[in-house]
């Protein structure tokens, strides 16, 4: 896997043509790009739901007795004839080292080594979304990009739900009382199979409907937000 140094700059808050960042901390970000790697645990999982009934409100999945309420997620699935549930992880001992270096009060480190993290779990769900688009092929669709709760009006009030589906927790993967992912470099997402190319928003794009309009992880070289959106925290 590469970590794409760019992207982490991103999400430290770089600004080009605004920010300086000296040689110490170019080679502090190289040095924890390095270690990053060493830590992931790189795991996915999905399910394919053959049966899809969408309706003004919402989608629903009758075989695991989910429905997926909201317009936006009507919008990205209008013309899916089947729905793939995603789920992605890369792991504990990331997030644990980022812990202790917090604890240690090593914190450009530990916000750089959470940032390499973010990084990579949207590289580990990017993975499995060409693997998708192979099988998606190989049956005569197109994927949409992943949807993930948080976008538009899909609650985060669906991811315990969302979890079951996709059996998170065979990859390690339970969600909080608050409904957030633990361990927090997880993804859960929403994937359509449609019988054309999905051509609406571009990947790249797709945290155009994400709530987090003051996220600090903005992609300052367009109007979009995150790379990802209920999960890259």
């Amino acid at each position: 896997m590469n970590i794409d140094k760019n992207v982490v700059l991103r999400y430290l808050g770089y600004n080009p043509g605004k920010t300086n960042i000296n040689n110490s901390m170019q080679e502090k970000i190289d040095y924890y790009i390095s270690l990053g790697l060493t830590l992931l645990e790189p795991n996915t999982t999905y399910r394919i739901f053959n049966t899809v009934n969408i309706n003004s409100t919402g989608v629903e999945l009758p075989e695991a007795d989910l429905i997926l309420p909201g317009k936006d997620i009507v919008k990205h699935l209008k013309h899916s004839k089947k729905v793939c549930l995603v789920a992605a992880t890369i792991g504990p001992q990331l997030e644990s080292k980022v812990a202790e270096l917090f604890r240690q009060k090593e914190y450009a480190g530990g916000t750089i080594l959470d940032a390499v993290g973010s990084d990579a779990v949207e590289k580990v769900a990017d993975q499995l979304q060409d693997k998708l688009k192979f099988i998606a092929k190989k049956q005569g669709y197109h994927i949409t990009w992943r949807f993930c709760s948080g976008y538009g009006d899909v609650p985060l009030e669906i991811n315990r739900k969302l979890a079951a589906a996709v059996n998170a927790e065979s990859i390690g993967i339970r969600v909080t009382n608050t409904n957030m992912l633990i361990p927090r470099k997880s993804i859960l997402g929403i994937v359509g199979f449609n019988l054309r190319e999905e051509t609406a928003i571009p990947l790249a794009n797709k945290c155009s409907y994400c709530n987090a309009t003051n996220c600090p992880y903005r992609n300052r070289s367009d109007s979009c937000a995150k790379s990802n959106g209920n999960i890259t925290q």
